[in-house]
Order: C-alpha cells, then structure tokens, then sequence
C-alpha cells in the first residue's frame, strides 16, 4: 500500500511569493493558511492493503487520493476518532455515472474496497469520520464497498458524509456509504449525512444488523437528485433467496424530499423494529416497502410521522407481512398493501388511512384509525377496528371476499361505510351519508347500533339498536377525545352476536371477549371492539440476555408456538411481554447472530404472568473470536438449592487472584443487591461461596419471581439464572 506524507506545502508558498510576488501571495492568504492546515499533517493513502492495518488519529486525517483495497484475509482496523477523508467530485444529476465509474482506476471519485474485513469502531465521546476531501457543495465521494469475499464487517459510532455511489460492473452499482454485498455486516450508532444512500444492501446479505443509527439530508445531494436518491436504507433487488433475517432497529430517519426506506423486490426476511421515520417536509414516503419475501417479514413499534405519501406501501402475492404497534401520523395512506398476506393490529393511524386491495388475504384487528379511512377488502377477518372523525371519507371498508367484519365502530366520518356482506355487532352512528358510490350487494346487519333505517338494499338480520345523537352519547366514556370503551349501563353490553361460535377470543385491550358484562348470568358478546368489565389474560413477560456477558440483547423475535402471527420483539433492555389466554406454549426466540432458542411449556395462568429468561447464545465470528472466555477464568458456577426460599447458596472457584463483585438483578435486569463474598472484595483462587437470604439492599424480601446472579472478575463475567418460590 502506497503512504505519503505530504510535504508540498513549503514548495508551493515559494513558487506563490517568489515567482507570483508579494501581492499575490497576500491576496492568497487565506486560502494558503486552509490548506496549511490539510496539506501539512494529511497523509495521503492508495492502493491494497496486504497485511493487517491499523489507521490512528495520531495521523489524521487520512486522504484517500485513489481507491484503496483491503485484501483477502486482511484487517483494516480504523481507532476511534480517526479521520478519512476521499477525493470527491460533483455529482450533478442521476444520469451523472462520468466520475463514478470505477474502470481501471479511472474514477474521479474515490472508494474504499473491501475483500477483506474492515473494524470501524468508534466511541460516543472519539467517531470515526469518513467524508469527502473537497468541501465544496454537491461534491461527493464514493462508497465503502464490502464485496461478497469480505468477512463479518463492523462500524460503530461513525459518521459518514457525502457519498455518492460507484459503477463497479454493470448490474453492480453500489449506491451506499456503506454498500453491503458480503454475507454479515454490524452497523451501530452512526451517523449518516447528506448521502446518496446511507447504508445499501445487494445480492448476498445473509446477516446484517443496522441499529441505533441517524440518518439525516440536509441540501447537499444535488437539487437535480430530489426524488432520485436511494434515501437512508435501501435493500435492492437480487437478494439471493435465505432465511436469515436482515434487523432494522432503532434507527432515526429525518430525511426531507428523499425516501427514508426503501425495499426492493428481495427474497429475505427484514425486521423493522422500533425505528422512527420522519419527514418534516412532507414530500417523500417515509417508508416504501415493495416485497417479495420467502420468508415472513415485521414492522414493529415503528413511528412513522409527517409523510406525504406512505408509511408503509408494497406487498406481492408471496410476501407474508406482519405490522403490529406502530403509529402512522399524517400522509396518504399508513399502509398501503396489495397482493400479499398481512396481520396489521394495534396500530394507530391520525390523518392517513389503512389501505389493502382486494387481493389482499390474513387478519386486520385492534387498529384505531382517527380522521382516516380503513380499507379492508379481500379475504380477510376484519375485526375490533375503529374509524372516527373523517371529514373527508369513509369510515368502514370491508368489501369482496372479507370473511368477517365483526365488533367494529365507525364513528363521526363522512361516510358510514362501503358495503359489505355483513356487518356483525358493528356500530354507525355520526355520520354524514352512508356509503359514497352507493351500496353495493346487499349487506345484511346483525346485533349493530346504528342510527338510520334498515332500508333495502340493507338488510335487517336481527338484534339491531337504532339510537338517535342523544343516546349514542350514552355508550361510551369519551366519543370527543377517541374513548370508546363502554361506561355501565351501555346498550351495547351483552348485545351482541354469535357469541358461541365467536373466534378470537379477546377484545381491543387483550381481555377476554365474551364476558356476563351486565351480571345476569349469561356471558354474551358485547358490541364493538371493547367487552365490558371483563377481566385481563394473563401472559409470559420476561427478559432475553447473553449468559456469557450478562447483558440483555434486544430486539430479539419472540413468537408464541412458532406461529409468525403471534409475536412480539424484546425491547433495547431485552425485556418483553405477551397477553395470552390461559394455556400452555412453547416459546420461540431468534435474533441475528444468535443461536435460535425454544422454551417449552409455559404455562399461563388468567390475570397472571408468567416469568422467563431466555438465555440467548452468541454465535462467535469463526473469524475472530470476540467472546470472552470466562469460562477459563470462572468456573463451577451455581446456586443450591435451586428453586429456593428463603435463601440459596452461591457457589463459584476463580482461577486468578483477583477482585471479584457478585451481584443480584431481577427479571427486569435492575439491580437489586451487590453481594461480597468476603469483607475483602479481592480474592486469591480457589472454591468461594455466598448466602443470599432473598433480601434487597434495603434488606426487605423481594417477591418470587426468576432472578439472576452475576460474578464478575476482572474484565470477566458469568450469569445464573435462579428462581424464588415464596
């Protein structure tokens, strides 16, 4: 690899005041002391790296004056608070490839290829900083691109600036900072500003993590490059067909006039999870997501806010797509799906509507859509949904092939609904007009609370409560501020229909959905989404953790007896919960770069939950081994009895003479009692044990329930799992 320390700055002062004379050189001054301060310490690098590297801010910044290759088997290790710094050139519009082609090294704009493995990890405090040479606006650089040789790559706490993309052949064109096309990549923490796209992903991404990132556009892509560029993540299509998933979690997206998400048509699962997507300007989609996946993909705990369009948009006739518990504030459509089968609940739509298409298949329940239309044609269940206060369209849309629509509420919109085979235990009432084109079949209505005429074509099925404005105000806690549970006395408590053969046994709160709600014995379904006065399920709450560190690993999949409908994702603390009727499960648990774990029999009780730890095993880079081994320091760990109460013994033997810290944490991961083996905290090797009495720092008994104890010594450490039956 060619390294040059550049020295031309005394030269060039001489040739400007000797040659030029005294006037120019003061004229050039400023511009003389700006690249002082680059040209005097810069060094500029090129050409392959052949052996392991380390780059340090003790020579920064790094120049990259042509493209730079790390070889096969070869480690580029960049230390916190280094910086690069890539000749760029200016990227005028979309069609602009003149300077970003890669031939031989004729490109103007420089990248960073890697057949090897690059480890990019920064600091909060010290980030690494890749960025363009030339500060001038509309330049920009190439891409980092991890070819399919390359080995688990890694960035942490970087900041990237001002790439653009890069022509390697035809047909690979990558676009992104970071240009993923090797098999695993982490990117975590960073920062990506004012790029063409910020992270890409083609062909053969196998595991790949993007957590924790910024993503943000100011104005310096190119005016020409609005509505062009690829935004901050984009996964194109050709991805070769596999089942392990691609994690998107806890990412902010703030990129105004351009995508913030795009996916293509690919063949692997993603998980979108705990993101929030942001357009202040309200020009772009906040997420476009056209799929074809072979496997099942989520959209978790999302916030989608601001967009113009589309919050979620896509679908194809193989996609399985499960979107559950995100919000969706302002645009077009919340979702928009077409062709696939989908399980959305527990979202919140305001100002956007929910949207499938007539070929649309799966489950459409416990959603709340406020000033906003729900569309759900095609062959789906449609259930404890609400739609209220939309000026401007209709409430209630489940036409063609829908299987049901039950225990719905469109309230105060335009339009009642659009019609439908039959309306079950529905409820109308506020709105302007019925149906906007006219109704269409002839709907039948059962057991509804309605506030027109069951006139033909509408037909009456029976157990219909027609109100008028007054008594519709009567059955609800707070219609003005979107409450719609049911207050004592409401005519729609155990009024309801088919309560025998009623499906889903829960309500929009997860409580049990045929209850006696008005205490005269007979347990019957109530109208709407909400069952009066009944009690809550129980569940499985918990918490997912490494063994190995003792820290919790989050966004980890949790589904219940390996149904991909019945899920949930363990948060950034690893801690999750579930409602579930009473029963028994097995609990299923996967996360990207861990072993895949099953836990077997979970009984749950009503009104209780049941605790799990879920120990989840890191699956080490054959690579690099980057798991400590505690196990060479620490050993013979263990706690007797075990259940126990009201108190256990800890045992364990320590190898080295070191200080030793032994710790108890609850389910939830908080710390509740510090433990010393011996009045002196150091110890020499040898067999130790201690007694925990179930007792707090504040010595007061702590409730059963599964704790953790950990012993930490030195820089390693080792987690128990141990359970307090009182």
């Amino acid at each position: 690899m060619h390294i040059q320390i550049n020295h031309t700055f005394p030269k060039f002062i001489f040739k400007i005041f000797f040659v030029r004379g005294f006037g120019k050189f003061l004229l050039l001054l400023p511009l003389i002391f700006s690249l002082f301060t680059f040209t005097l310490y810069s060094i500029e690098v090129e050409g392959h790296i052949t052996e392991d590297t380390t780059w340090s801010p003790d020579n920064n910044p790094y120049y990259v004056i042509d493209d730079v290759f790390v070889d096969d088997n070869v480690t580029l290790t960049i230390l916190p608070g280094t910086e690069v710094k890539f000749h760029s050139t200016r990227l005028i519009c979309y069609d602009d490839f003149s300077n970003f082609i890669y031939y031989n090294g004729t490109n103007i704009a420089k990248m960073l290829w890697v057949d090897g493995k690059i480890k990019a990890e920064g600091t909060e405090e010290d980030p690494i900083t890749f960025t363009r040479a030339q500060d001038s606006l509309y330049y920009h650089w190439g891409v980092i691109y991890l070819t399919e040789f390359a080995n688990r790559c890694v960035f942490k706490y970087c900041n990237f600036e001002y790439s653009a993309r890069m022509m390697i052949l035809v047909g690979i064109l990558p676009v992104g900072a970071i240009s993923i096309h090797n098999e695993e990549t982490i990117i975590e923490n960073c920062n990506f500003v004012d790029n063409f796209c910020g992270v890409f992903m083609q062909f053969f991404p196998q595991k790949v993590i993007v957590k924790n990132n910024y993503f943000f556009n100011i104005e310096n892509i190119h005016p020409s490059l609005v509505g062009y560029a690829d935004g901050g993540i984009r996964i194109g299509a050709g991805v070769s067909v596999q089942l392990n998933p691609i994690l998107i979690a806890g990412n902010i997206f703030n990129q105004p006039l351009i995508p913030d998400f795009d996916l293509s048509v690919i063949s692997a699962p993603v998980y979108v999870v705990d993101n929030q997507f942001i357009d202040d300007e309200g020009e772009m989609s906040a997420c476009n997501a056209c799929m074809d996946a072979d496997a099942a993909s989520y959209f978790y705990r999302n916030d989608f806010i601001g967009f113009h369009y589309y919050g979620i948009r896509g679908g194809r006739p193989t996609d399985s797509l499960y979107i559950k518990k995100n919000n969706f504030i302002g645009g077009y459509d919340g979702i928009s799906i077409n062709h696939a089968y989908v399980e959305i609940s527990d979202n919140y739509f305001e100002g956007c509507d929910l949207d499938t298409d007539c070929n649309t298949s799966g489950l459409i329940y416990n959603n709340k859509i406020n000033n906003g239309s729900a569309y759900g044609p095609g062959i789906v269940d449609y259930f404890n949904n609400i739609s209220y206060n939309h000026e401007n369209g209709i409430g209630i849309c489940a036409t063609y092939l829908r299987l049901s629509c039950t225990n719905n509420i469109s309230v105060n919109n335009q339009y009642a609904f659009e019609a439908s085979e039959s309306f079950d235990n529905c409820i109308f009432f506020g709105n302007e007009e019925l149906e906007q084109f006219g109704v269409t079949g002839t709907p039948i209505f059962r057991n509804c609370i309605i506030d027109f005429p069951l006139e033909p074509p509408l037909i009456d099925g029976g157990g219909n409560i027609i109100v008028d404005s007054l008594q519709a105000q009567t059955l609800f806690e707070d219609i003005q501020n979107g409450d719609f549970h049911l207050i004592e006395g409401s005519l729609a408590i155990d009024a309801g229909f088919d309560t025998l053969g009623y499906y889903y046994p829960f309500d929009m709160d997860y409580n049990h959905r045929v209850w006696d709600g008005d205490g005269n014995g007979s347990a019957i379904i109530d109208i709407g989404p909400y069952e009066y006065n009944s009690p809550s399920f129980g569940g499985i709450e918990g918490y997912t953790y490494n063994p190995t560190t003792g820290d919790p690993v989050d966004y980890v999949l949790l589904k219940i007896d390996n149904q991909p409908g019945e899920f949930t994702f363990s948060d950034s603390l690893g801690n999750f919960q579930f409602k579930l009727p009473a029963g028994t499960y097995d609990v299923y648990a996967e996360r990207v770069f861990y072993e895949d774990i099953i836990q077997y029999e979970i009984e749950v009780f009503d009104g209780q939950f049941t605790q799990i730890a879920i120990s989840m095993i890191e699956i080490v880079d054959v690579k690099e081994n980057t798991i400590p081994h505690s196990s060479n320091i620490i050993s013979n760990l263990r706690n007797y009895p075990n259940p126990f109460n009201p108190e256990t013994t800890i045992e364990f033997s320590i190898k080295l003479d070191s200080k030793v810290e032994l710790s108890i944490y609850n389910i939830k991961g908080q710390k509740v009692r510090t433990l010393h083996p011996f009045p002196n905290p150091d110890l020499s090797g040898g067999t130790r044990s201690v007694i925990w009495n179930g007792k707090d720092s504040n010595n007061k008994s702590v409730a059963s329930g599964i704790y953790f104890y950990k012993i930490k010594v030195g820089d390693f450490q080792k987690v128990r799992k141990m359970i307090l039956l009182r």
